[in-house]
């Protein structure tokens, strides 16, 4: 019998000394900066009822985590924050006046193919604003968004805009089955141009498949918004790229430094999201280090019909940019004391007066002056201080050997 008594869960990892202070740290700085903008912390269970995610098309079976209660009810551990997000404003807070903010920092769970190298267990910080449909929220959460990278040194950054409604036009048009579309889907975002357009020629040829071919070669800078323009002249198309154009313009016009590119072939979760999609890069990471997007019709699962958007921030690929980039001093002991055993009281008094002055101090547990010093010494601690009947002071290093 083999036991796994001695390794982590595939898709998990432990997480060690300076990545743990960085990562606190960071997700420290994230909420604070949101809480300061107005939004309000709030907390999920890591189970939830199989029933709130496994009725929606928004994540598959074989992604969740399910365990079985005690009453043989179905549970998950929540695969995502904003659906129970959305569950809890449509019933705890339903009576509260909107718009509301709203903000967490915890883990969500989803089980990914293990070749894909991704991490099954997904810490993060994010914000959700409710009940605004306007340009104006969308715009507030893309500079909160950028704010929260920039506030805990995660930069320089790009931002890719997308709009979803533009992929919903011209796949609405397309006369194809519910299957070929969502592969049609799957290849936009991947950028598979090739297979997208053999998919695309076994189809009726027709306008919406000739700009849907197109569609993922729509990237880079305000260019793309005269390309995108000839595509097709369905309302719906022209509306999605004149709101998009928008607030491109506007993000640009707020936050002059940002690097800001438009990507008509962001079609992740299309059922999920309604609008303006986004997400966030940094040099470095093979993956987006925030994404988010417009969800109106959400909370209507809930029997809430309000507005919403919202983005989420991956901590560890944020905190594991921090490290490489930003490598900082951990928060280590500055000094040491040691006392003999019959001196705890006086010893412990004076651990304290030096904590008290904001000193960080450890307290040793050695049994003699010299096995205080060799700790010291290989835990590159700078200060040991003796107690006893009077007060010695050691720098560690310059001590004669």
């Amino acid at each position: 019998m083999k036991f796994h008594d001695k390794i982590t869960p595939e898709g998990t990892r432990d997480v060690l000394f300076e990545e743990c202070t960085v990562r606190q740290r960071t997700q420290d700085i994230i909420l604070k900066g949101l809480c300061e903008k107005g939004f309000h912390p709030v907390m999920t269970p890591t189970m939830e009822f199989y029933d709130l995610f496994g009725t929606n098309r928004y994540f598959s079976q074989e992604s969740m985590y399910k365990l079985i209660d005690a009453q043989g009810r179905i549970l998950v551990l929540r695969p995502d924050s904003t659906i129970p997000i959305a569950r809890l404003t449509a019933t705890k807070l339903q009576n509260e006046p909107h718009p509301i903010r709203l903000c967490y920092c915890q883990t969500a769970y989803r089980a990914t193919p293990s070749l894909r190298g991704q991490l099954d267990e997904i810490s993060q910080c994010g914000a959700e604003l409710v009940g605004c449909g306007s340009a104006k929220a969308d715009l507030e959460m893309l500079l909160t968004a950028g704010d929260c990278l920039k506030e805990c040194g995660a930069k320089p950054f790009t931002m890719e805009l997308g709009h979803i409604g533009a992929f919903k036009a011209l796949i609405d048009e397309l006369s194809a089955a519910d299957w070929q579309k969502e592969e049609i889907r799957q290849l936009v975002e991947e950028k598979n141009y090739t297979a997208l357009s053999d998919l695309l020629g076994e189809l009726p040829a027709s306008p919406a498949a000739r700009a849907l071919d197109q569609l993922p070669r729509l990237f880079g800078g305000a260019d793309v918004f005269g390309q995108a323009a000839t595509l097709s002249q369905s309302a719906a198309f022209q509306a999605a790229l004149r709101e998009l154009e928008q607030l491109y313009r506007q993000l640009i016009q707020a936050d002059p430094a940002a690097e800001v590119l438009v990507d008509l072939g962001l079609v992740n979760q299309a059922e999920y999201y309604t609008g303006i999609v986004f997400r966030g890069y940094l040099p470095g990471i093979g993956q987006p280090v925030l994404s988010g997007g417009r969800y109106d019709r959400l909370l209507n699962d809930f029997g809430l019909q309000k507005p919403a958007i919202g983005f989420a921030i991956h901590l560890d690929a944020v905190a594991g940019y921090l490290q490489k980039t930003q490598p900082q001093q951990p928060l280590s002991p500055t000094a040491l004391v040691y006392w003999p055993r019959e001196l705890a009281a006086r010893g412990f008094s004076f651990l304290q007066q030096l904590r008290s002055q904001g000193v960080r101090c450890e307290n040793s547990l050695a049994d003699s002056e010299e096995e205080a010093k060799i700790y010291a010494r290989i835990q590159k601690i700078p200060k040991l201080y003796i107690v006893g009947e009077q007060m010695e002071e050691i720098t560690i290093g310059e001590e004669p050997v």
